[in-house]
C-alpha cells in the first residue's frame, strides 16, 4: 500500500516517511490537510503550513474510529481521554489505519517500519476495509441479506405455511365482522322494531363463532410459529458456531471472543425473532392491506381516495428516515459489541483483576462502555420517536376526511358522493381502521429492518467468510511417520513485520529437537505452522515429503500432540479434560497417561478424584496441576509428533524432573519438538534449532553449539549469569508482622 500519497504545498514527498491527505479538521471544518510522519513524530499541515506536531510518545495508542460519513484518527491516553488528530473520508480509512498500526508497533518495540506493502481489499462504495469478507456489511444490499435469511425457513416451510394460513384466515374472518356489524345496526338495532329477534340472534351467534374460530387459529398459529422459531434459531446458532470453529487463527484473531459470542447468541436470536414474527406478519399484513383496499374502493371509490391521500407523503418521510436510522443502529451495534468484549474480558480475567486490585478501573471502563452503548441506542430511538408521532398523525388524517364526508353523505348534503346509512359509515370507518393498522405496522418495519439488518450482516459475515486455511480438494489422510522439513519459509502475522524469514531446516522422525531463541523470534510461530494454524507466506512446510497444505487438517492434527505454554482446561471434570482428544479411552489408559504425566497422585487426592470439577479454566487447580493434566491429555492422544511449548514452565524443578522422565519414555520413537525457557532442559536434545531475528542462526547439539560460541552460547551464558545473580542476591524474605 502506498502511504506517500501527496505532499503539503511547498514540500517534497522525500521529506516524509508517510504523507496522507485529509479534508476535515477542528469542528468538521473542510481543509486541505496532510498528516505527515517522520522519524521524529507526526506533523499536521493545513494549506501547506505546519499546524501541529506530535511526538509518538504523546499518546499510549493511536486508532482510527469510524463515524457517520467519515472517520478520524485519534490519540488515546486512556479510555476516557483521547484527541482527534484529523478526520477524513472513509475511502482513506485503510491507509490511516495502517499508519496507526505502524506507530503502535513502534511504541511497543521501538522499531519504526519505514514502508508498508500491505494491500487490503476495501469497499469500492464507502472505502472501509472488508476484513476478509466478500462484501461490505454496511453497503451490502439489504434485500439480498433478507432473502438469504428467508431461505433458511425452507426446511420448515410446511409448518411456516400453516402459521401463515391460520393468520390469513383469521384476517379474512375479521373482514367479515364489520359487514355483520352494519347489518346489526341498520336492520336490527331499532328500539321500535322487536319482530326480528331470530335474525338478531343468528348474527350474534355468528360473531361468537368467529371469535371462537379466531381463538383456535391463534393457538395453531402460535404453536406453528414457536416450532419454526425454535428450530430456525437453533439451526442458525449452530451454523454460526460451526463456521466459527472452521475459521483459521488469522480470521479468529481479528475478532474477540466477546464479538463472536455476540454473533452466535444475540444477533442470531434477533434474526430468529424477526423472521418468525415480522417475516410472517409482513406477508399477512400485505395480504390484509390488498383485501381491505379492494373492499374500500368497491364500497365507495371517492371516499377511498380521501383515505389514501396522506399515504404517499408518509411513505416518503419513512424512506428518508430509514437510512439515518440504519446508521444509528449500526453505531449502536458497534458499541454493544465493545460492551460485550469488555464484559467477557473482565469476567474471564477476574483473577487477574482481583490480584492486581484493578476492580475500580474495570468498573470505570465498563461504565464508559455502557454509557456509550446507551447513548448510541437512545439516539437511534430518539430519531425514530421524533418522526413516528408526526407520521402516524399524517397517516390517520384520511380517517377524519372519511368521517366528515361520510356524515354529510348520511345527511345527503353532497349528492355527488352518493348516500350512506349509519351502519355503512361505521362499516366503512372500521375498514379504514383495518387499512391503517397494517400501514402503521409497515411504517414501523423500517425501524426494525434497520436494527435487524445490522445483525443479519454480522451473522452472514461469519457464515460467508472464506477461511484462508482450508483443505485442498485433493487433500489426503496421511499416516504420519514424523519427518518435518521447512523449505525457505517466510511468514508474518503482519506483512510489515515478518516473524520468520527464509527458514530452512529438517526435523528427522523419532528424534527430539529444541527450538531456542530470544522472545519474539518465531519459536511458537514454527509450531503454529506445523499445526497449520496458519499457512506460510512463502515457501513450504512438509511432513514425510508431503506439503501440509495437501494433508487434511483432521488427519494432521489427530496425529500431533500439543502441550502449549498457555494451559487451557475446559469446564468439566478432570476426566473430561484428559479424555478431550480421545473420548473413547478406557479408564486404565487414562490412569496410565496421568501417571506418566505425574498427575495421578494429586488427582486421587482431590475431593472426587477424576470426577472432580475443575471450574472455569481450571481455576480450582494450581498452574502446575493444570499443566500436568494438559500433559496427560497429550499423552493419551498417543501422537506421532509431540510438541511441547514451555510444557513444564509452571512446575518446580523436582516435579519438572519427574515429568521429564515420563516424557522421555513417551517420546521414544516419536518426533518431539520442544520449546523451553530453561535451556538446560534441552541439553539432551538430538539437535537444537536456534532462531535470531526471525532467521535460522545455527543448528546442532548442545555441545556443538557451545563450542561455536554463537547465538546459542550467548543465550546460555546470559541465562547462567542471571541464575548466579539470583543465587547471590536472593529476594528479601517478608518481615512477619508483630
Amino acid at each position: 500500500m502506498n502511504l506517500l500519497l501527496s505532499a503539503p504545498k511547498g514540500h517534497e514527498l522525500s521529506e516524509f516517511l508517510f504523507s496522507l491527505p485529509f479534508n476535515l479538521y477542528g469542528k468538521a471544518k473542510k481543509v486541505d490537510g496532510h498528516l505527515c510522519v517522520t522519524r521524529d513524530g507526526m506533523d499536521v499541515y493545513i494549506d501547506g503550513e505546519l499546524k501541529e506536531h506530535y511526538n509518538f510518545a504523546d499518546y499510549e495508542e493511536y486508532a482510527c474510529e469510524q463515524l457517520i460519513g467519515c472517520s478520524m484518527l485519534v490519540g488515546r491516553v486512556d479510555d476516557r481521554s483521547q484527541k482527534c488528530i484529523c478526520a477524513f473520508t472513509n475511502d482513506s480509512f485503510i491507509a490511516f489505519a495502517e499508519v496507526c498500526k505502524i506507530i503502535n508497533h513502534y511504541l511497543t518495540t521501538g522499531i519504526l517500519v519505514e514502508q508498508s506493502d500491505i494491500d487490503e481489499p476495501k469497499c469500492p462504495k464507502c472505502g472501509l476495509p472488508l476484513d476478509g469478507y466478500a462484501e461490505c456489511p454496511y453497503c451490502a444490499s439489504k434485500i439480498k441479506s433478507f432473502s438469504k435469511l428467508f431461505k433458511r425457513v425452507a426446511p420448515y416451510k410446511g409448518v411456516f405455511l400453516i402459521a401463515i394460513l391460520c393468520t390469513v384466515i383469521s384476517e379474512l374472518l375479521n373482514v367479515v365482522s364489520p359487514y355483520i356489524n352494519r347489518i346489526l345496526i341498520d336492520d336490527y338495532v331499532r328500539p321500535q322494531d322487536t319482530s326480528h329477534w331470530f335474525g338478531f340472534g343468528v348474527l350474534c351467534a355468528s360473531m361468537f363463532v368467529i371469535v371462537v374460530i379466531n381463538v383456535i387459529l391463534d393457538w395453531a398459529n402460535l404453536k406453528a410459529s414457536y416450532y419454526v422459531s425454535q428450530n430456525l434459531g437453533q439451526d442458525l446458532r449452530q451454523d454460526v458456531f460451526d463456521k466459527t470453529l472452521e475459521l483459521s487463527m488469522s480470521s479468529i484473531s481479528k475478532k474477540t471472543a466477546g464479538d463472536l459470542i455476540n454473533r452466535v447468541s444475540n444477533d442470531a436470536n434477533k434474526l430468529q425473532s424477526f423472521i418468525t414474527d415480522n417475516g410472517k406478519n409482513a406477508i399477512v399484513r400485505v395480504f390484509s392491506l390488498v383485501i381491505v383496499s379492494v373492499i374500500l374502493f368497491v364500497m365507495n371509490w371517492k371516499l377511498a381516495l380521501l383515505t389514501i391521500i396522506p399515504i404517499p407523503f408518509v411513505v416518503l418521510i419513512v424512506k428518508r428516515v430509514y437510512n439515518v436510522i440504519h446508521m444509528y443502529f449500526g453505531r449502536s451495534w458497534r458499541f454493544s459489541n465493545a460492551h460485550s468484549k469488555l464484559l467477557h474480558d473482565a469476567l474471564n480475567g477476574i483473577r487477574v483483576v482481583k490480584t492486581c486490585g484493578t476492580e475500580q478501573a474495570e468498573i470505570e471502563k465498563y461504565q464508559v462502555a455502557s454509557e456509550k452503548w446507551a447513548k448510541a441506542a437512545s439516539k437511534a430511538e430518539i430519531v425514530w420517536n421524533l418522526i413516528w408521532p408526526v407520521s402516524d398523525f399524517m397517516l390517520t388524517i384520511g380517517n377524519y376526511f372519511v368521517i366528515y364526508f361520510g356524515s354529510l353523505m348520511i345527511l345527503q348534503k353532497i349528492p355527488a358522493f352518493g348516500t350512506l346509512t349509519l351502519g355503512e359509515l361505521i362499516q366503512y370507518t372500521t375498514y379504514v381502521g383495518m387499512l391503517y393498522n397494517p400501514l402503521r405496522w409497515l411504517m414501523q418495519l423500517p425501524r426494525q429492518l434497520a436494527d435487524v439488518s445490522v445483525s443479519a450482516s454480522k451473522v452472514f459475515e461469519i457464515l460467508e467468510e472464506k477461511t484462508d486455511v482450508r483443505d485442498d480438494d485433493n487433500c489426503v489422510d496421511l499416516d504420519i511417520q514424523g519427518d518435518i522439513e521447512f523449505n525457505h519459509v517466510f511468514f508474518g502475522y503482519n506483512v510489515y513485520n515478518p516473524v520468520l524469514k527464509d527458514v530452512t531446516c529438517k526435523i528427522e522422525k523419532g528424534k527430539m529437537y529444541g527450538i531456542v531463541g530470544h522472545s519474539g523470534v518465531g519459536k511458537s510461530t514454527m509450531i503454529n505452522l506445523i499445526l497449520r494454524l496458519y499457512d506460510v507466506t512463502q515457501g513450504s512446510v512438509t511432513i514425510d515429503g508431503v506439503d501440509i497444505r495437501r494433508i487434511s487438517q483432521k488427519s494432521l492434527r489427530s496425529q500431533v500432540g500439543v502441550v502449549l505454554q498457555e494451559t487451557y482446561l475446559f469446564e468439566g471434570t478432570v476426566l473430561d479434560n484428559i479424555t478431550y482428544a480421545k473420548p473413547d479411552a478406557t479408564f486404565d489408559e487414562i490412569v496410565q497417561a496421568a501417571k506418566i504425566a505425574r498427575a495421578h497422585e494429586f488427582i486421587t487426592k482431590l475431593p472426587d478424584g477424576y470426577n472432580t470439577r475443575v471450574g472455569n479454566k481450571g481455576y480450582t487447580l494450581s498452574g502446575g496441576e493444570r499443566q500436568r493434566i494438559a500433559i496427560a491429555r497429550a499423552i493419551l492422544h498417543d501422537p506421532k509428533i509431540i510438541i511441547l511449548d514451555e510444557a513444564t514452565a509452571s512446575l518446580d524443578t523436582e516435579t519438572e524432573r519427574m515429568i521429564q522422565e515420563g516424557l522421555n519414555e513417551l517420546c521414544k520413537g516419536r518426533t518431539t519438538i520442544a520449546i523451553a525457557h530453561r535451556l538446560s532442559t534441552l541439553s539432551n536434545a538430538d539437535s537444537l534449532i536456534v532462531l535470531d531475528k526471525g532467521r535460522l542462526a545455527e543448528t546442532g547439539t548442545h555441545d556443538q553449539l557451545m563450542r561455536q560460541k554463537g547465538v546459542y552460547y550467548s543465550l546460555v551464558m546470559a541465562q547462567r549469569k542471571t541464575t548466579k545473580m539470583k543465587a547471590v542476591n536472593p529476594p528479601p524474605k517478608p518481615v512477619p508482622a508483630n
